[in-house]
């Protein structure tokens, strides 16, 4: 009898790129990519599978890389070889010999990685003349920016592939407005993304069908020609939207609900006080403060006459441009160019000086209801001022009681991260890695555009004694961007018959304030509907969807939640540990969780460490013992769930979703 072993490995934050000369020498031939995609409810749920053959007369190591967007997760893998399935499960964290080989294996060979991407990377022994088909499963929701939703697929099996196809199927509970396939992303410059927008920049061989208001299909199936001699190496992207209620949808299953809500207001922004904090030390000489420059010389420009700006350069201490905030009229716009023009870079990094001089610029009379941003720009780590992170951010936290958020944008691979998200995390703001290429002005101004058409602030959203607030994902929402869309989880509570909720928020306009009471709900009769034809891909994936989709904001808000607080804190490990209970219930691999494949010869699956701690947070700190015979309350590979079709009421504002499950979605327009 051959012994079993268990090989364990977690997910890395890279991406592939075509096969090295060496990998490309192997006798062997890429015979399928498949990729099925659902999206339901912004919630995607992405299938690929490739099947590779061992054309040598003796065995041979056959590897498997993918590359899938940062934001997803991992709920299953299997690799089936002579017919023989071998599933992967997630487990906790585990540290074997074979990952330890595999970290000194991956530094062999130089591999580029896609930005917003991770690595899932697999070799395993395969037979002469046997195939090893890889089926990789992950979820992630999709976030509206831009005034649209993004999907995309990494593709990059080294080779033309004579059975290739993407099949993308999209439900949404509102009529799609639009659904557009661009041309291939062959790299991932900022300027080719914008592009993109252009309605004439259409992917030819992309189908897209549009089955219903609400459904469109999107077929991609290249031949080899069309492939390339040496196949596809892009991301495939699928952009969409879809009409909104005013003021949001609710959908609902089995006491989970999915709350959506839009604040676009165009030609509505509120003003906004910004602060431009820009580093000039040493390490930004050369390109990057010549990209920098050009960002700059971008984003002056699309100040609003109703703005008001600063600027403040800093190396070994911060210089202010102007002693306090001046109103953007064309003429200052145009001095503060001449004054960015000038900067140099020389000089230490005070990162602590800097932002306390940013913050004090917000110590005056409080004008009521503009928004307040400092835009940091750094590269480096903090080398004069004050070191150590804990007291830089301990300094800002007590400056900042006007709640001025703090928006970071690191500057290559040197910048101290950490720092920054802790920073943003206590801030009300986020961190962008800004990578260091040739269009890295490009993604400077962009990231300002994402921040600086501001719908609304202080959004809180109260849902009374309806439901369970233990469950809520985010409520509160200093700023709610132009384009984008806020989302709130959360299960209601037993024998609740109405759901209310209240809307509190600032507009330009004013004080927002809505009461919404949504109908007895539990007198809605839902029975299986009858049907032929499955609309969806996988409709197995898609029991307790929306619990499926609080869990994975739940996971993802804590391990953000958690870069607020220092490892040693309670807080941090009360966060770490319910994403860990909440990663094996619901099948996720997560930072603290590893995805285990059971039954392959001992020695014959090479796995390469994935690291999705990107060396900034040592997870493996947080050792959480795995339950006793855990329970996964919502299987995502049943096989004995039928394949019942996808269909609707024709009821103008409820409609009935049938898998094998029921699902009443509520919508309407205040």
């Amino acid at each position: 009898m051959v012994a079993k072993s268990v090989w364990a490995f977690t997910v890395m934050v890279s991406m592939v790129t075509a096969l090295t000369s060496d990998e490309a020498s192997l006798n062997k031939r890429v015979e399928t990519f498949h990729v099925n995609s659902d999206i339901l409810f912004r919630s995607a749920i992405t299938k690929i599978s490739s099947r590779i053959r061992n054309l040598d007369n003796v065995t041979q190591e056959i590897k498997f890389s993918l590359a899938k967007p940062k934001a997803a997760l991992i709920i299953a893998f299997y690799i089936t070889i002579d017919g023989q399935r071998y599933n992967g499960k997630i487990t906790g964290l585990q540290t074997t010999e074979s990952e330890n080989q595999a970290d000194q294996i991956s530094g062999q060979t130089m591999i580029h990685t896609p930005r917003n991407a991770d690595l899932f990377e697999v070799s395993v022994n395969v037979p002469a003349g046997s195939a090893a088909t890889f089926t990789l499963i992950y979820q992630e929701m999709l976030r509206r920016r831009r005034g649209f939703y993004e999907y995309k697929i990494h593709v990059n099996p080294g080779q033309s592939v004579p059975d290739f196809f993407i099949e993308v199927k999209i439900l949404e509970n509102r009529p799609l407005t639009f659904v557009r396939v661009p041309e291939l992303r062959t790299d991932d410059l900022i300027t080719n993304c914008l592009d993109e927008t252009d309605e004439e920049n259409i992917n030819e061989l992309a189908i897209v069908k549009r089955t219903g208001p609400e459904t469109a299909t999107v077929l991609y199936r290249p031949n080899e020609s069309q492939q390339g001699a040496t196949g596809i190496s892009a991301a495939f992207v699928i952009h969409y939207e879809m009409e909104h209620g005013e003021f949001g949808d609710v959908i609902m299953f089995d006491n989970y609900f999915a709350h959506f809500i839009v604040f676009d207001r165009p030609s509505q922004f509120l003003p906004k006080d910004i602060i431009f904090v820009l580093d000039q030390s040493g390490s930004m000489k050369g390109r990057k403060i010549r990209q920098l420059k050009r960002a700059m010389g971008a984003i002056l420009s699309d100040l609003l006459p109703q703005d008001r700006f600063n600027i403040i350069k800093f190396n070994s201490s911060p210089a202010k441009w102007k002693t306090s905030l001046i109103q953007a009229n064309a003429n200052e716009i145009d001095q503060s160019k001449v004054y960015v023009n000038k900067i140099g870079a020389r000089g230490h990094t005070n990162i602590n000086d800097a932002l306390l001089t940013a913050l004090s610029d917000f110590t005056g009379e409080d004008d009521g209801e503009r928004v307040r941003i400092i835009f940091f720009l750094t590269d480096g780590k903090p080398t004069m001022g004050g070191k150590d992170p804990g007291t830089i951010t301990q300094n800002i936290v007590d400056a900042n009681d006007r709640d001025v958020a703090i928006y970071c944008l690191g500057f290559g691979k040197d910048a101290d991260f950490g720092l920054l998200r802790t920073l943003c995390a206590q801030n009300r703001g986020f961190t962008t890695e800004i990578y260091e290429a040739c269009d890295a002005a490009e993604q400077v101004s962009c990231l300002y555009d994402r921040i600086s058409d501001v719908s609304a602030t202080n959004v809180h959203i109260d849902y009374k004694n309806s439901v369970d607030g233990s469950t809520l994902t985010q409520t509160d929402f200093p700023m709610v961007f132009n384009g984008t869309e806020i989302t709130v989880f959360g299960r209601l509570n037993e024998g609740v018959k109405t759901m209310k909720y209240e809307i509190t928020a600032s507009e330009k306009s004013g004080k927002l304030n809505i009461s919404v009471e949504m109908g007895d709900i539990n007198t809605v009769e839902l029975k299986p509907l009858e049907a032929i034809n499955p609309f969806l891909n996988g409709p197995q994936f898609h029991s307790g969807i929306i619990e499926r989709m609080w869990a994975y904001t739940k996971i993802t808000e804590n391990l953000m939640e958690k870069d607020k607080y220092t490892p040693d804190n309670n807080k941090t490990e009360k966060l770490l540990k319910d994403v860990f209970l909440k990663s094996l219930k619901y099948s996720f691999v997560t930072p603290l969780t590893s995805l285990v494949v059971d039954g392959l010869d001992q020695g014959n699956l090479q796995v390469r460490k994935i690291n999705m701690n990107d060396e900034i947070f040592n997870y493996a700190m947080f050792n959480f013992t795995v339950p006793p015979s855990p329970t996964t309350v919502v299987p995502v590979t049943s096989t004995n769930i039928p394949p019942n079709p996808l269909t609707r009421s024709q009821a103008a504002h409820t409609c009935v979703i049938s898998f094998p499950i029921i699902l009443l979605v509520l919508l309407f327009k205040l």
